[in-house]
């Protein structure tokens, strides 16, 4: 079948009802089909609110758009699944052999595809050599096709950690202990998010604390370290002992005179053993104001950071009647404190424009 012997309207008929996958291997071919494309599926193209890369320890990877994350239960354990649909694969092949596989120009480039019965979009296919210019030009032809107004996601794990420098792509890292694999990272890099478990406290003048957002779990001193220098927007920390109140109190306060944590939208830590100080204690240190009992306070809560990946895609709500007021510009955190967990939650508003959110 020869597209351009149709008319636009069947044209474009035939084209919405192709997959976003099968849409972008015909762009491909040529530029007068890429313009036809891009003209007739606009609406189809600025739906797509985000591209994520993903690449496995044995060569293999695969570029697709995420969709909601849901739950998968088993007998032992709840499972989160991200949905999602494949645009296409990659294969590092480890040699010249090119079984069934046919060039298309992609920004610049010839890379080798082929069509596998077991596979629902295109594989592109390359060398080991080839790989960094390959994933290279795959990104600069999204960049072009879709545009660099959306977001661009590379999801790494230190099985075998691979993170191609590109432009406008945003970095996110699952490892099961990050000292390992840090040291590994170029120095300049910084991250959007950090899941995983950490030891020990990195140097202060460490690029970690510039992540955007971090679910960590760690020790007591790591703790104590990324309360005192993160300069990230969200942290989620669960520590294996017990919280001093004097770290606390040195964070809330440096929080409040502006000379740190400009960024932080919400804090939530978890410890395992609990603090040695009650509650009352810990609020009286922090030097907190109250709403009145009487009254309900507003519920604070931000959209996560990588909020695409998980079922809730917002932060779990602070509903608190203590809070704290930061001196330089007025602004207010939420403070929660109850049982093993202490959550700090920062607004927008100023004191005045938060009371008026009291009922």
């Amino acid at each position: 079948m020869k597209l351009s012997k149709y008319p636009y309207l069947v044209q474009k008929e035939i084209l919405e009802n192709m997959t976003l996958s099968d849409l972008f291997l015909l762009s491909f071919v040529s530029k007068n089909m890429k313009k036809l494309i891009k003209s007739s599926q606009t609406k189809r193209i600025k739906n797509i609110g985000r591209i994520a890369y993903s690449y496995d320890r044995i060569g293999e990877g695969m570029v697709y758009i995420p969709i909601k994350p849901i739950f998968r239960y088993t007998s032992r354990r709840t499972i989160t699944e991200t949905t999602k649909e494949l645009i296409l694969r990659t294969v590092e092949r480890q040699d010249d052999a090119k079984n069934g596989s046919f060039q298309l120009n992609v920004a610049g480039k010839l890379i080798d595809f082929e069509i596998r019965d077991h596979d629902n979009c295109p594989v592109a296919s390359f060398l080991s050599i080839d790989k960094v210019s390959a994933i290279e030009s795959i990104h600069n032809y999204f960049l072009d096709f879709i545009g660099d107004s959306i977001e661009y996601y590379w999801l790494a794990e230190n099985r075998k950690l691979f993170i191609p420098r590109l432009e406008n792509l945003s970095v996110c890292l699952r490892t099961y202990i990050l000292d390992n694999v840090w040291d590994t990272l170029p120095s300049s890099l910084v991250l959007k998010q950090v899941i995983g478990w950490m030891k020990n406290p990195f140097k202060p003048e460490s690029n970690f604390y510039q992540t955007e957002s971090i679910l960590l779990n760690l020790h007591n001193k790591a703790l104590l370290a990324v309360l005192r220098y993160f300069q990230g927007r969200q942290a989620i920390l669960t520590c294996s002992y017990s919280f001093e109140i004097e770290g606390w109190t040195e964070f809330v306060n440096r929080w409040k005179s502006g000379e740190a944590f400009q960024k932080l939208e919400y804090l939530d830590v978890l410890t395992s053993v609990g603090t040695e100080s009650s509650q009352t204690e810990i609020l009286n240190a922090i030097g907190v104001k109250q709403i009145d009992e009487t009254k309900t306070p507003p519920s604070h809560t931000v959209p996560k950071i990588c909020g695409w990946r998980y079922v809730r895609p917002k932060t779990d709500p602070i509903i608190s009647h203590t809070y704290v007021v930061r001196e330089t510009d007025n602004r207010v955190a939420s403070i929660e404190v109850r049982g093993l967990t202490l959550k700090f939650g920062v607004w927008n508003e100023t004191e005045e424009q938060f009371l008026a959110l009291v009922k």
